[in-house]
């Protein structure tokens, strides 16, 4: 169901329960008056939007909330992001210094989610030798490419860790995904 569809279905849902509360409750309840007033404001300022989509009343739907054509999330998928990749390793700032890190000096990886409120973001904190460590998330640009290169280096690593960490929802389920010590010999 494309945006105009939906408003105008909700727009005629609303003017549904207001006319259901002017003719069926109690008028003398507070209450009553509250749901009408709600529902019908609802109501007009859907309706509009449907007829007149420049009204300024509805904000039109923001850039960042757009979803991402095929093309444009293999785009971003494919992108190495803040990442420069080596041989043995990677680069990428912290703290604004080009930071170097091998992947045999990787220490620790963690993975853990953050509540957001209406949506959860996985994160990442790697600990690396001589005090090295960084946290990335789901939105850092390079993310799913950084990803890709610590499953192929550590095998140790459950391919389906961000799946395991995603659910349930809204629960931190910070899980350490490679520990070095642990998982030698």
């Amino acid at each position: 169901m494309n945006r105009k569809t939906s408003d105008l279905f909700a727009g005629i849902l609303c003017s549904g329960f207001s006319i259901v509360g002017i003719t069926i409750m109690d008028k003398s309840e507070l209450i009553t008056w509250v749901t009408i007033v709600f529902f019908g404001i609802g109501a007009i300022l859907l309706l509009l939007r449907y007829f007149n989509p420049n009204s300024g009343f509805l904000p039109k739907q923001k850039e960042y909330y757009k979803k991402l054509t095929d093309e444009e999330f293999m785009e971003l998928y494919n992108s190495n992001g803040i990442f420069t990749y080596h041989k043995n390793g990677f680069e990428l700032q912290i703290e604004d210094k080009p930071t170097k890190i091998e992947w045999n000096e990787i220490k620790k990886l963690t993975a853990y989610k953050v509540d957001l409120f209406a949506t959860d973001e996985i994160r990442l904190f790697l600990e690396a030798e001589n005090g090295k460590q960084f946290e990335i998330s789901e939105s850092t640009e390079g993310w799913f490419q950084f990803n890709e290169r610590l499953k192929e280096q550590f095998s140790e690593i459950n391919k389906n860790w961000e799946i395991d960490i995603a659910v349930p929802a809204f629960e931190r389920k910070e899980t350490e995904i490679y520990n070095r010590i642990k998982n030698v010999g």
